[in-house]
């Protein structure tokens, strides 16, 4: 029984790091192929339509109701311990909307539907032979394929963090206004004065970890999709589950990290 269970282990430790092999190759190609002369702009400012101008409603009206409803919330809490301390939902509103809220919350929408039609592209490319096709034509897969999606989605989401932090911002002044019977502009001066630079810094930093995390997962498992159409869904759903987990243990590190810098 214990030769096994040994064995088992000694199976799921090689195929860690056959996967961990994979990936870290993939992510070398992908460098490699950026800076060569035939990096086609062309696609990648497709992709850059497809992920940020296209995605730009959904992220706004993400995070427009997800600030109305921090302020009604914090508002509520805040009168129920003192009364009248209400007046600086402002700003928490704004801080933990742009240090925190924005990012993570972004991301985690730009994987559900960004990162998992990668996936299922590239995997469906994979298993109805176009990538060999493509090979056929000396046409490089990971040049071709994964390149203009990986910078894609890092230019692209931290463009849509930026909207969503001042969407957000602005869905709590609304709330000010309209159901607290608030001063609005006294509620946008507050988020401005605690709102700093490096808070900004920070939360373009995170989504840019957050694209650059989510394009090499959804890549990675695109192209190692197998099993026609029930593969494409199965590993479409491991590329989803993969992004968010590394998504919460990534923020939980650059906020440590960034406690220390910034």
């Amino acid at each position: 029984m214990s030769f096994f269970i040994t064995k088992n282990r000694k199976i799921k430790i090689k195929e860690f790091l056959e996967n961990a092999g994979e990936f870290t190759t993939l992510i070398f190609d992908i460098m490699r192929n950026t800076f060569k002369r035939s990096f086609s702009v062309k696609l990648f400012v497709e992709q850059l339509y497809r992920m940020g101008v296209q995605s730009l409603f959904l992220a706004a009206l993400v995070s427009f109701f997800v600030g109305m409803v921090m302020a009604l919330q914090i508002s509520v809490v805040l009168d129920s311990v003192m009364m009248g301390i209400s007046q600086y939902v402002g700003a928490i509103v704004g801080k933990s909307m742009v240090a925190e809220m924005s990012p993570m919350l972004l991301a985690i929408v730009f994987a559900g539907r960004i990162g998992s039609a990668v996936t299922a592209e590239i995997g469906t490319m994979k298993v109805s032979e176009q990538l060999d096709a493509l090979q056929t034509l000396y046409t490089n897969q990971i040049e071709y394929v994964a390149v203009p999606r990986f910078w894609a989605g890092v230019v692209a989401l931290p463009m849509l963090v930026i909207t969503a932090d001042i969407v957000g911002v602005l869905g709590g002044a609304v709330v000010t206004y309209f159901i607290m019977n608030s001063d609005p502009i006294y509620y946008l001066e507050r988020a401005v004065d605690v709102i700093g630079l490096h808070d900004f810094i920070g939360s373009v930093i995170k989504s840019t970890v957050f694209g650059a995390e989510t394009m090499l997962i959804s890549c990675y498992f695109g192209f190692k999709t197998d099993g026609g159409a029930y593969g494409v869904g199965k590993y479409t759903t491991n590329s989803v589950v993969c992004s968010f987990v590394t998504i919460l243990i990534s923020d939980y590190m650059l906020v440590t990290l960034f406690s220390y810098f910034l």
